[in-house]
Formats: structure tokens, sequence, C-alpha cells
């Protein structure tokens, strides 16, 4: 598990028709990369469509909207692209003749919808207003009133002989203006020209602002209903004109053209699907074409020259939401260790032992386990939950509360000397350890010789200082070291030049990683915060008393502590793996397996409202 696996080349030999239909089934896999090789003729298997693929994409942005309330409907006998492709776009033009007027009913009741909710809010904020709305609706052919919208920074300007209130909203400005009627064509040039927006009074509204709060809820009834009679209309031209199985099955094509574009000429008739594939999806690459449904040949073959395989990284399910830490700096080389099954264990040390408590711990495994299923990552709260109520049995603390517990080793505040050493003892095992998967990774790529003969050295030159700090006479260790590597420099350059790089290394090296190690002394002292801000909360709950005070006090004190210290612990923790650990070995230099997109399944090319929804 500690070496990336290289993808593994594929070579699918098919009919030109059946192309894409092959390469959707292989897509939807998620475990091809299409890559053509080098210098071989191209073809485009949908070049003869371009032109009813653009009208179909021309299509698709205006009315995707209205086709995603519908499903794809996928036919068992599946024609070939150029009839499917012609008769989507029959079904598309003759839905059309009858949609469009539907369509822009639709949208007019919609805007008008819109409106009416705002002015909603504008009278319900109204009704406790000072402004007489009576006399607002009621002012004679003189006087003109509307409401507009602006954004909150925007330099408006009305005419001087019109008034406006500002009312109350959330991120924009809304206004009320009242002036001449004379006048108001320009007061509302004056909203528009900062992009504004200008919501009319209907002529329908009349009385206090009560009662035309009343007809406008009343109003917005009935285009909720006019706008449902007008979805279900457009639902059943969906249904009459069968769009449903047209998209479905241009959709592939309309795929291919955007995420492949071309294949590997073989012949007049035949192309070659080529690419990458995980290492060991043979067999579901078997199972898709065979659902394909059309002859084809696939095989495995050394990768052609000049091509670099992408790395995968091979790691069981409960390991991969560790792999986003070597993620962040892209993926590890064929020569690099992969730091994935090192991180199971020291993540959650890490974390637990800076939020070490053991009901806090309980809660974060209880988050995590709740949301496994829905996030990602969840499996990193459920690690850092036990690591945490573990290091809470060893500090004795239950939610801050440290009466309740023994503690099986020390108690933080009371040896915050303790706290802090056993990090630094943990860093040079943890940054050693970083130096020998460099090792490692120089055997992978052929460079055992150079780093034994210099990196070996400066291992040993590192020991020997970090010993020499609890015994002076570990001292000749790290000038043994010293020497070693300065030997070894000279060794592999056969010249004083390449002693003079290596003294420098050393000196900037062996400064770095003192610094790399001293930085973990800031796990002991947030884990001493952490046991502080703990202690203060229940100090205060002590002072508020024993009764619903307090504990309120101790419930939300520990709340703000899950909150606060959980996000800063793991920032800290990200940290101390990326920038003290990482950069002992990784550089993230690899080629990443990115997965051919999935062709999508249903009709839809953006979310729309549930079908039957408005």
């Amino acid at each position: 598990m500690l070496r990336p696996a290289a993808a593994r080349w594929f070579e699918v030999l098919c009919a030109r028709g059946e192309s894409v239909r092959l390469l959707a089934e292989l897509a939807r896999t998620g475990a091809v990369e299409v890559e053509v090789r080098p210098g071989v003729p191209e073809d485009l298997p949908v070049a003869e469509l371009a032109a009813g693929l653009q009208r179909y994409a021309d299509l698709a942005r205006r009315y995707a909207r209205y086709w995603s309330r519908g499903r794809g409907q996928r036919s068992p006998l599946v024609p070939a692209p150029a009839v499917a492709l012609a008769t989507a776009l029959e079904r598309i033009e003759a839905w059309r003749a009858e949609a469009d007027p539907l369509i822009a009913q639709i949208q007019r009741d919609e805007d008008a919808r819109s409106e009416l909710w705002h002015l909603q809010r504008i009278l319900h904020d109204m009704q406790s207003s000072p402004i007489d709305f009576d006399l607002l609706v009621g002012a004679g052919p003189l006087l003109g009133s509307f409401c507009g919208f602006t954004a909150l920074e925007a330099n408006l300007r009305l005419p001087e002989d019109c008034l406006f209130r500002t009312l109350p909203w959330e991120d924009e400005r809304c206004i009320l203006v009242v002036g001449p009627a004379a006048r108001m064509a320009e007061a509302r040039e004056g909203v528009t020209a900062v992009k504004g927006r200008v919501i009319e009074r209907p002529a329908w509204l009349k009385g206090s602002a009560t009662q035309a709060l009343a007809g406008v809820e009343g109003h917005l009834a009935e285009l909720q209903r006019v706008l449902g009679e007008g979805y279900a209309r457009l639902d059943a031209l969906f249904e009459r004109y069968q769009l449903g199985q047209a998209l479905a099955e241009v959709a592939p094509l309309h795929w291919f053209q955007v995420n492949v574009g071309a294949l590997e000429r073989a012949s007049e008739h035949f192309v070659w699907i080529t690419g990458w594939t995980d290492p060991g999806a043979s067999g579901p690459l078997v199972d898709a074409l065979e659902r394909g449904g059309a002859g084809a040949l696939l095989r495995f073959a050394a990768a052609p020259e000049g091509l670099r395989a992408p790395q995968v990284l091979v790691n069981p399910p409960w390991l991969r939401p560790f792999e986003v830490f070597a993620r962040a700096l892209g993926v590890p080389a064929h020569d690099e260790a992969d730091p994935t099954p090192l991180l199971a264990a020291v993540v959650p040390l890490l974390f637990g032992y800076m939020f070490g408590d053991l009901g806090q711990g309980l809660l974060l495994l209880g988050v995590g386990l709740g949301l496994r299923s829905r996030f990602a990552f969840a499996p990193l709260l459920i690690f850092g939950g036990v690591s945490a109520s573990l290091f809470g049995l060893l500090f004795g603390s239950l939610f801050g509360l440290e009466h309740l517990l023994p503690a099986l080793w020390l108690r933080p505040l009371e040896d915050p000397v303790g706290v802090l050493v056993v990090p630094l003892g943990f860093a040079v095992a943890l940054l050693s350890l970083g130096q020998l998967l460099r090792g490692l990774g120089a055997w992978w790529g052929g460079r055992w010789a150079d780093w034994l003969a210099t990196e070996a050295g400066f291992l040993v030159l590192y020991l020997g200082a970090v010993g020499a700090w609890w015994d002076s006479g570990l001292l000749w260790l790290a000038l043994l070291g010293a020497l070693w590597c300065l030997a070894g420099a000279y060794w592999l350059h056969r010249r004083a030049t390449g002693v003079l790089a290596a003294a420098a290394h050393l000196a900037e090296g062996g400064l770095q990683i003192l610094v790399n190690t001293l930085s973990f002394a800031r796990v002991g002292a947030f884990a001493l915060a952490h046991a502080a801000l703990c202690s203060a909360f229940v100090a205060l709950a002590e002072v508020v008393g024993s009764g619903a005070g307090g504990a309120l006090v101790l419930v939300l004190g520990n709340l703000l502590v899950i909150g606060l210290e959980g996000l800063v612990v793991s920032i800290q923790t990200t940290r101390l793996v990326l920038f003290e650990f990482f950069v002992r070995f990784l550089e993230g230099k690899g080629r990443v397996f990115r997965p051919l997109a999935v062709p999508p399944e249903e009709v839809g090319l953006q979310p729309g409202p549930a079908r039957g929804g408005v």
C-alpha cells in the first residue's frame, strides 16, 4: 500500500459506429481515462454530426430547465447515431412549436409571481409603518409611486421633486418613491440606470396595507394554480413527443463531443479506444463491453513510448479518506511513498493529543458515525473522536470535568513540561520515518546508492544532534553523520565543489529539520490550551452554581470548545502533516489519474425543478 500503482494501458478495437456507445459504457465504470497515442491519425466518430450536435447544444442551453423535469428512457434497440440525432432534433422542433407559447406564458407568470413576492414582503413590513397606505394608493392623477430595488452601494439619483423612503431589506436597498406623475418615468430610469429593478403597484391594489396584503396573497395563490397547470401541460407535451427516449439516445453523442472529441483511427470502419485504467479494473471493463452489446476486442499492453502513466493510490476503502492529505500536493510519483496508511495512525494521534477529552471525543465519534453515509470525510471524525476519547482517559477529562475520571497517565495542567516534551519525541520518530521513506523512494527509483551515501548520513546527523540534547555523549553520532554525508558527497561527485554543496545542504537542511522538530511543540501547547479552556468553563459553571445555570454554562462551553478547538486542532494537524512531515519525502510529482466523466443518465443538462412542481 505504500507504493502507488501505475495505471494500466488498455486498447479496445471496435466499429466506428459503435465507439461512442461502447465508450459511454466504459466511462460508467469510473475507471477509464482516454488518451490517444501520439503521432497516430485521429478519427471523429461524430464529425458528420457536428452541425446537428451544435443545434442540439443550442436547444439544450435554452430548454434544459424544462427537459430536466422529465426522465431519459433508453430504448432496447439503440439506433445509429445519425438516426438518433435526426429523430431527437425532429421531435424537439415539433415539441418546441407547441411549447414556446406555453413557456413564454409560464415565464411571464413567474416574473409576475416574483414581483408579487417582493410586494408581499413590502406590504408585510408596512403594516406597522406610519405611512398611510390608503392615501398612497388613492393618490390622484397628479401623484405617482413605485418601489425600487438597488444594490446597497448604488449611487441612486432621483428627480429633486420626488420623495423616497428606504424600507428594511436584506442584501439590497428597497425604496418607496412618491412624486409628480410626470416625473415618474425619469425616476424609474434613475433606478434602472444603476442596474436596479422597479416593482409597479398593480391597478387592483386597494385599501389599507393589511387589505392590500390579503389581495396580494390571493393573487399569489391564483398564480401558483395557473403555473401548476402550465407545467402540467408542458409535462404532457414532453410525453406526447417522446422526448425522454430521443434525448437519452442523443445525450451520449453530446457527452462524447464535449469530453472526448476524437479517437484513434484503425481503418475506414474501425477505431481504437485507448487510454488508462485502474490496475484492478479488468473485470469491470470486460463487463462494460458486454453490456454494450457490440463486437469489440479488448487487450492490455505496455504503454506507448513517450506516455507517462497516471498513478493510482491503492488503499482499502477505510483508508481512502486519509488520501486527502497526500492529494493536497498532487499524487505520489512511482518513486514516492504513499503516506496514507501511516496517516491513519499519525493524524488521529496528533488530533487526539491536542483534543484529549472523553466526552467531547465521543460526541465527535457520534457525529462521524451519523455522517459517514453522506460525507466522504466523515471517517476522519470517527478516527479523531476515538483518539480524543482515548487521550481523554489518559488525561482524566470528561467534558472538562477532571474529578469524574482518574488520569491513567497525567493531567496536562499539572505537568505542562511533560505534555510539551512528548510531542518532541514523537516528532523525532516521525521525521526520521520521513527520511526513511525518502530512502524507500530512492530504492524504487534506482537511486539507493546516492541516498545511502548522503541522506543516510544526514539522518544519522539528525539523530545524533537530537540525542545530544539529552546526553552530550551522543555528540559523536552527529559528527559521524556529518562526516558520512561529506564523504559520500565526495564519492559521488569526485570533486571538492560537491563537498562544499553537501556542507551547505547540511547547514540548511539541519536547521530546517530542527525547526520542523520544534514545530511539534505546538501539539503540547494546544493540548494545554484545550485543557485550560475546558477548565475555565468548568470554573465559570461552579461560580454560577450547581443548578440549571451552571449546567447551561458547562454545555455551552463544551460546544464552544468542540467548535473552536476542533477547527484549530484540525488546521494544526493538517499543517504539521503537510509542512513538517511530507517535506521529508513527498513532492507529489505523479500524474493524476482522471477518470472520464460519466455520461448523463437523465436528459437534463442542469438541475431543474422536480417533476410535477413549479
